[in-house]
């Protein structure tokens, strides 16, 4: 593999400022890499090669014109991806929806556009499941992404393409979004790594299916999504680097916090509360495989070397978690699910499109038609209110739990990547990550090298709110004890 596809984005950028290499090179490296991988991963969707081309000739003008590498923007030349539920001028955003397939854009969600004007160039957008709603990428529209170290297993979702992609080599870093876990479990199972922030610090602007006017004036309050942006990365730097450009109100969503800005990362660990859960229940879920837990506890024996606090989470902490995940969802939504899964003006009966799915037929995918079975045959009452106050107390304790200066470190899911349909038979594994989002607590995946298998294997490290520099800054200590990203060899 090329050197240059083995480098942070921010060192590519380096290397570009430095005149050692000029952005149409690195571009065309990776462009040849996507070229090479993606008729095996099915990850990019769509490509945008020649505008990016346009781009990186117009940067190699300027990069040849500037008298120091600091009048140059930090990603200055360097390429990325973007996941297809964001907006990209001038290409699709259908969400892995039918009923969106020819929905193009003509702006960018606002994280494209603040990379943009860091001087990174889009390469093109990255699969999804449908809605974005499964752990598993595929859709009826661009078909089923694969793993980068095992073409037999899921990437993850919905962030999949992102993962698969970044995983192989073939971009430096994107752009994913989290609800359940969909940047965290990507770059898990892919061996990467992700960041789902805080709460409220990026802005939601231009994701799937808002338009900028929805934003400013509908997703506000209690309706405001859980979904949150995030950066997904080959190079644990990056997320630190990526978020700082990318955080902000942006006129649009006006829940996002003004004047806030990343702490420091911590420089010196002993100092710092290390909470470790190696092996903890959440009910419907499966339990932790060995190896899993046994990274964890690698973690913990690191901190307790260098002098730490290190003390251990009761075990069933969580274990109410699905609850509490799912009412936190329902107190946010503004259509039932089974309304936008059918489309605009559509007629949809989950048991007919059942019967259809059978028969090969179908134009949804199995998972959203039980989610939206359920949801129309469930009219059973629920404490909506017991839930919410449940999900409140589990966030206080944990902030009591690991103060400010201190994290969390436990598995980001029960196993590695697996294998694909497999998360058909355990849907609710995604708990794991997904409990943190309805949290808006900051939590970033972390690969810990590979299995016996050569599977990636992980951590997820959480803090309390707006400690996100905590998070992050233990993914770059981390990776500098344990390797970080391996590239795969299978390719």
């Amino acid at each position: 593999m090329n050197e240059l596809l083995t480098l942070s984005a921010t060192d590519l950028a380096k290397k570009i400022a430095n005149k050692e290499v000029s952005p149409s090179e690195v571009l065309e490296i990776h462009i040849q890499r996507i070229t090479d991988v993606n008729t095996k991963l099915n990850a990019m969707v769509e490509t945008d090669f020649e505008r990016a081309r346009m781009r990186a000739r117009e940067q190699d003008d300027k990069l040849m014109a500037a008298d120091s590498p600091h009048d140059l923007p930090v990603y200055f030349g360097v390429p990325f991806t973007v996941k297809e539920m964001f907006a990209y001028d001038g290409m699709k955003r259908t969400g892995g929806s039918v009923h969106h397939k020819r929905d193009v854009m003509n702006w960018d969600a606002t994280l494209v556009s603040r990379l943009k004007n860091s001087g990174a160039i889009p390469m093109g957008t990255t699969n999804v499941p449908e809605l974005g709603f499964w752990f598993e990428t595929y859709n009826r529209i661009y078909g089923l992404t694969k793993n980068p170290y095992d073409l037999g297993r899921t990437p993850g979702g919905s962030s999949g393409g992102e993962g698969a992609l970044i995983g192989a080599g073939a971009s430096p870093m994107g752009i994913g979004s989290d609800i359940g876990g969909s940047i965290r479990m990507p770059a898990t199972f892919c061996g990467i790594f992700g960041h789902k922030p805080s709460q409220f610090l990026l802005p939601f602007t231009g994701h799937f299916p808002y338009s900028r006017e929805d934003i400013k004036n509908i997703l506000v309050g209690e309706k405001y999504p859980y979904t949150t942006m995030g950066p997904m990365s080959r190079k644990a730097s990056d997320l630190y680097e990526m978020m700082g450009l990318m955080m902000g109100p942006d006129g649009y969503d006006q829940s996002t916090l003004p004047n806030v800005r990343l702490k420091p990362k911590p420089q010196d660990w002993s100092k710092v509360k290390v909470v470790i859960c190696p092996d903890p229940v959440f009910h419907k879920a499966r339990q932790t495989d060995l190896e899993l837990i046994q990274v964890v506890k690698n973690c913990g024996k690191l901190f307790e070397e260098l002098g730490a606090d290190v003390v251990e989470l009761p075990q069933r902490f969580f274990v109410r978690s699905a609850e509490l995940w799912f009412a936190a969802l329902n107190k946010t939504k503004n259509k039932n699910f089974y309304e936008v899964l059918r489309g605009p003006d559509q007629e949809f009966s989950a048991m007919r499109e059942l019967f259809k799915l059978v028969m090969g037929r179908s134009s949804y995918i199995f998972p959203n038609l039980i989610v939206s079975l359920a949801e129309m045959l469930d009219t059973k009452p629920k404490d909506l209110e017991e839930e919410l106050r449940a999900l409140q107390k589990m966030r206080d304790d944990l902030h009591q739990i690991i103060g400010d200066n201190g994290i969390l470190i436990l598995p980001p899911h029960p196993r590695v990547a697996p294998k694909h349909r497999e998360p058909l038979f355990s849907p609710f594994d995604f708990i794991y990550t997904g409990i943190f989002t309805t949290l808006g607590m900051p939590a970033t995946s972390v690969p810990m090298g590979l299995n016996e298998e050569g599977i990636p294997l992980g951590v997820q490290v959480v803090a309390n709110y707006l400690n996100d520099h905590m998070t992050l800054g233990c993914a770059e200590f981390l990776e500098q004890t344990f390797g970080g990203w391996v590239p795969p060899t299978n390719l």
